[in-house]
Protein backbone atom coordinates (compact mmCIF):
# COMPACT_ATOMS: atom_id res chain seq x y z
CA UNK A 1 0.00 0.00 0.00
CA UNK A 2 1.21 3.37 -0.58
CA UNK A 3 1.37 5.09 2.33
CA UNK A 4 3.10 8.73 1.22
CA UNK A 5 2.63 9.70 -2.70
CA UNK A 6 5.23 10.78 -4.75
CA UNK A 7 4.37 14.49 -5.69
CA UNK A 8 5.66 16.53 -8.62
CA UNK A 9 9.67 18.20 -7.12
CA UNK A 10 8.51 22.29 -6.09
CA UNK A 11 11.72 23.17 -7.91
CA UNK A 12 10.76 21.27 -11.10
CA UNK A 13 7.60 23.87 -10.78
CA UNK A 14 9.18 26.65 -10.09
CA UNK A 15 11.61 26.16 -12.63
CA UNK A 16 8.77 25.91 -15.48
CA UNK A 17 6.91 29.02 -13.74
CA UNK A 18 10.28 30.87 -14.06
CA UNK A 19 10.65 30.05 -17.64
CA UNK A 20 7.08 30.93 -18.43
CA UNK A 21 7.68 34.59 -16.98
CA UNK A 22 11.72 35.37 -18.10
CA UNK A 23 11.85 37.36 -21.00
CA UNK A 24 13.08 35.19 -23.89
CA UNK A 25 16.52 37.38 -24.31
CA UNK A 26 17.59 36.51 -20.77
CA UNK A 27 21.29 35.78 -20.21
CA UNK A 28 20.16 32.89 -18.01
CA UNK A 29 17.76 30.83 -20.04
CA UNK A 30 19.78 28.17 -21.16
CA UNK A 31 21.20 28.13 -17.51
CA UNK A 32 17.36 27.37 -15.92
CA UNK A 33 16.33 25.46 -18.83
CA UNK A 34 19.55 23.08 -18.28
CA UNK A 35 18.79 22.37 -14.64
CA UNK A 36 15.22 21.85 -15.70
CA UNK A 37 16.20 19.17 -17.89
CA UNK A 38 18.50 17.57 -15.03
CA UNK A 39 15.63 17.81 -12.12
CA UNK A 40 12.60 16.34 -14.59
CA UNK A 41 15.05 13.79 -15.97
CA UNK A 42 15.79 12.46 -12.17
CA UNK A 43 12.08 12.78 -11.84
CA UNK A 44 11.50 10.83 -14.19
CA UNK A 45 13.77 8.09 -12.82
CA UNK A 46 11.78 7.72 -9.95
CA UNK A 47 8.59 7.47 -11.22
CA UNK A 48 9.97 4.72 -13.31
CA UNK A 49 9.53 2.62 -9.86
CA UNK A 50 5.74 2.76 -9.96
CA UNK A 51 4.91 0.28 -12.60
CA UNK A 52 7.02 -2.52 -10.98
CA UNK A 53 6.22 -1.42 -7.82
CA UNK A 54 2.51 -1.61 -8.38
CA UNK A 55 2.34 -5.39 -8.69
CA UNK A 56 3.44 -5.57 -5.09
CA UNK A 57 1.09 -6.90 -2.71
CA UNK A 58 -0.28 -4.05 -0.62
CA UNK A 59 -1.00 -6.41 2.47
CA UNK A 60 2.34 -7.23 2.56
CA UNK A 61 4.34 -3.97 1.64
CA UNK A 62 4.32 -0.46 2.69
CA UNK A 63 5.58 2.41 0.23
CA UNK A 64 6.70 5.60 1.15
CA UNK A 65 7.70 8.20 -1.47
CA UNK A 66 9.72 11.03 -1.67
CA UNK A 67 11.05 10.83 2.29
CA UNK A 68 12.43 13.82 4.61
CA UNK A 69 14.04 12.47 7.73
CA UNK A 70 16.41 13.63 10.50
CA UNK A 71 19.17 12.49 11.54
CA UNK A 72 21.12 13.56 15.02
CA UNK A 73 22.88 16.68 13.08
CA UNK A 74 20.78 17.28 9.70
CA UNK A 75 17.75 16.00 6.99
CA UNK A 76 18.15 13.79 4.01
CA UNK A 77 16.41 12.51 1.51
CA UNK A 78 14.87 8.53 0.43
CA UNK A 79 13.47 8.40 -2.64
CA UNK A 80 11.17 5.62 -1.49
CA UNK A 81 10.74 3.61 1.52
CA UNK A 82 9.77 -0.04 1.44
CA UNK A 83 8.68 -1.78 4.06
CA UNK A 84 7.92 -5.13 4.99
CA UNK A 85 7.57 -6.93 8.04
CA UNK A 86 11.43 -7.83 7.60
CA UNK A 87 13.06 -5.83 5.91
CA UNK A 88 13.34 -1.68 5.35
CA UNK A 89 14.14 -1.32 1.42
CA UNK A 90 15.86 1.87 0.59
CA UNK A 91 15.09 2.90 -3.00
CA UNK A 92 17.61 5.46 -4.61
CA UNK A 93 17.14 6.04 -8.11
CA UNK A 94 19.10 7.87 -10.43
CA UNK A 95 18.66 8.50 -14.36
CA UNK A 96 22.01 9.01 -16.07
CA UNK A 97 22.94 8.87 -19.31
CA UNK A 98 25.97 7.77 -21.11
CA UNK A 99 28.59 5.38 -19.51
CA UNK A 100 29.38 4.56 -16.04
CA UNK A 101 32.30 3.29 -14.73
CA UNK A 102 32.77 2.17 -11.46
Amino acid sequence: MIVKEREKPLMILKLHALLDRISPPHPEIPKITEELKKREAGYRGETSLDYPLSFLDEKNYLIFHDLRLKDNTSFFQVDTLLLTKSHFIVLEVKNISGTLYF
